[in-house]
């Protein structure tokens, strides 16, 4: 039998307010991945305010949330999820319950207090802190940023007079010219800064216009006294372009089959 979920929520209250304990099956990744879909989490009546840290079930905008709490502000809390970069702010009223104990689905059991709790939790947030700064670094905002940085500096290492510099290029790593590798590597992250340009479902477009960049950046040596035009160094550029749509699409593949 499918209950609704604003039933089931008001009969779990119910059961708070009487002062009992609520085991409940856990939907959707938001506190991934200290807690995943389908793990069974047990939530207790509120004794004291919760704290930053704690993790805690709420109302918010018609649905029962579980995230953590990372702020106070008088009688506004901010919630956010393990798994999330987007926040939620709720008054004291609006939350419900705390976390206290954990069952995976892999059989491991948790008290939220102990030692194996608290070591999942700081693994679970030093990678939300380097997910919100991947994403604040390259997300649609922070690539809009960083942008015209990146073809100025792509502009800087093709076209600038950098011969002179005594740097050795012609060592090999793996068998490959490191000047080849570099070459290559500059290319790298072009798709993050054109995908946002592409239209949809039309990529390849993009993929011709990262191309054409990287023969006309080479290309262009060959008209400036102080660089040289190496036919090498251009199918390096233009597999560093090729590999970085490639990269693209097989991680958003990867993301949509989640």
């Amino acid at each position: 039998m499918v209950v609704e979920n604003s039933i089931f929520f008001a009969a779990v209250e119910e059961r708070l307010r009487e002062g009992e304990r609520v085991t409940i099956v856990l939907r959707g990744t938001s506190m991934r991945p200290t807690l995943c879909e389908g793990d069974k989490i047990t939530v207790a009546p509120l004794e004291t305010d919760p704290q930053v840290g704690d993790v805690v079930l709420f109302r918010y905008a018609g649905w029962h949330l579980l995230h953590r709490v990372i702020a106070i502000e008088g009688d506004l809390y901010t919630m956010q999820g393990d798994n999330c970069y987007g926040t939620e702010t709720a008054p004291r009223r609006d939350i419900v319950a705390r976390l206290v104990a954990a069952h995976n689905r892999d059989g491991r059991a948790f008290r939220v207090g102990d030692p194996a709790w608290e070591r999942l939790s700081q693994r679970s947030l030093r990678r939300k802190r380097l997910r919100n700064t991947a994403i604040r670094l390259f997300g649609r905002k922070g690539r809009r940023k960083l942008r015209p940085w990146y073809f100025a500096l792509l502009a800087i290492l093709m076209l600038a007079p950098l011969n002179g510099l005594g740097v050795p290029l012609d060592n090999y790593i793996l068998g490959l010219r490191l000047d080849h590798l570099l070459h290559a590597s500059v290319y790298i992250p072009i798709a993050l800064f054109l995908v946002d340009l592409a239209p949809r479902r039309r990529w390849w477009l993009m993929w011709l216009l990262s191309c054409a960049i990287a023969l006309a950046t080479e290309g262009g040596q060959w008209l400036l006294p102080y660089r040289g035009f190496d036919i090498n160094d251009m199918v390096a550029n233009l597999i560093g372009a090729s590999l970085s749509w490639t990269a693209l699409e097989v991680f958003l593949h990867h993301i949509r089959k989640k």
